[in-house]
């Protein structure tokens, strides 16, 4: 039986109008299209799940689109676009630079660059991962790259701009891809729930957007976990429920409200609150490890939102009833305390890495964020301070 494709596969953008943010590149490359003035070489930089390889295939539908093509807003119904859609084209040739990074890989490349389009008006080549390249493989690729044949175009994609070459670098137009907002990969998550017939909460949506840590498809691949986990809805329909504990069983997280309690008892100095919380997460069987990094990331919610006073950047948006809870505990929470917090925390993850049992770490770091007297650190002192000032 063969696998059905992922959601990701299912849902990946077919027009710029599809993408979401990016709009400097979508821009760019629409001008550049409408003008006739589409460059050789492309550079597309940003971490995993950003839409690099998507971009590239929009753009060579664009090109190719048999209907009124070169067009932005290519058909997605032609032999050429259904191929593309469905990496079958001839024209469009994808190329993993991390398993193909030999010099031999990139000869062969430039014999088949050397033939011309089999049915469409240019031949697009996508390296990803194009950092993987070795030194050799780039040098003896460098000529083609300057001088392609007419009607070819390279776009090269990477998470690791600062490992290509700067002679590289110099042959292509560069974009740098912005990593997505958790409400933008929220806004991707309902409109594929909803074309999914998934049932799926707003509380449980933000909590995956946030887990995705800027990648669309790593948060679309966590939803079809969630959809194979959850259950049928009980009328029989073909509408699944993904609830917020299938999200907290999934991905082995803590919920909000535990987060939140366990900063609350920091902030108010009480070690039997935060051990307490501590207790409660172990009880849960979730796993410690996963926790230092909600919380870390918590913590630096707060001390970004503390510094901005009255705003949550849209970075860090979840929810209207989450954010005003970050804003109200930012307000609360003393930054001194704060800092200390992502220090102590730091300290125990790397603790943790050396060895150290998880849970100990974890209660000797609230421990000490908690009660500051008992750490003799200068930035313990200063929360001391900060305390009594208060």
């Amino acid at each position: 039986m063969s696998a059905a494709p992922s959601l990701y596969r299912r849902h990946r953008p077919r027009t710029f109008d599809d993408v979401v943010g990016q709009e400097h590149v979508v821009r760019t490359l629409r001008n550049a299209i409408e003008r006739g003035k589409v460059h050789h070489a492309y550079l597309f930089v940003g971490s995993r799940g950003t839409g690099k390889t998507s971009m590239a295939k929009i753009l060579a539908a664009s090109l190719n689109c048999e209907n009124g093509g070169p067009t932005v807003t290519p058909c997605g119904r032609c032999d050429s676009c259904r191929s593309i859609a469905s990496a079958t084209s001839l024209d469009v040739i994808e190329m993993d630079a991390a398993s193909n990074n030999s010099v031999d890989d990139i000869r062969d490349l430039r014999e088949r660059v050397a033939y011309a389009p089999v049915s469409g008006r240019s031949k697009v080549y996508i390296l990803d991962e194009a950092h993987m390249l070795s030194p050799q493989a780039w040098n003896a690729f460098l000529k083609t790259l300057e001088e392609p044949p007419p009607n070819t175009i390279f776009v090269l994609a990477t998470t690791e701009a600062a490992k290509i070459l700067p002679t590289v670098v110099d042959r292509c137009h560069r974009f740098d891809f912005a990593r997505p907002t958790i409400g933008e990969i929220a806004g991707v998550l309902r409109r594929v729930a909803k074309a999914e017939r998934i049932e799926i909460g707003e509380e449980a949506v933000a909590l995956v957007a946030r887990s995705a840590t800027g990648s669309f498809r790593d948060a679309l691949g966590t939803l079809e976990q969630l959809l194979s986990y959850s259950e049928a809805a009980p009328d029989g329909t073909d509408t699944s429920s993904i609830e917020l504990d299938d999200v907290l069983a999934v991905l082995g997280v803590a919920d909000a409200d535990l987060v939140f309690s366990t900063v609350d008892a920091v902030a108010s100095g009480s070690a039997r609150e935060a051990l307490l919380a501590a207790a409660r997460l172990a009880d849960s069987g979730r796993d410690v490890g996963r926790f230092f990094s909600d919380l870390e990331v918590h913590a630096r919610s707060l001390m970004v939102v503390g510094v901005l006073r009255d705003e949550v950047p849209p970075e860090l948006c979840v929810t209207a009833e989450q954010d005003a809870r970050l804003l109200h505990q930012a307000r609360q929470v003393a930054p001194a305390d704060v800092v200390r917090l992502l220090d102590l925390l730091a300290a125990g993850l790397r603790a943790m890495k050396d060895g150290s049992d998880a849970r100990t770490q974890l209660e000797l770091a609230l421990v000490k964020a908690a009660v500051p007297r008992v750490d003799a650190s200068a930035k313990a002192l200063q929360s001391r301070l900060e305390r009594l000032e208060a």
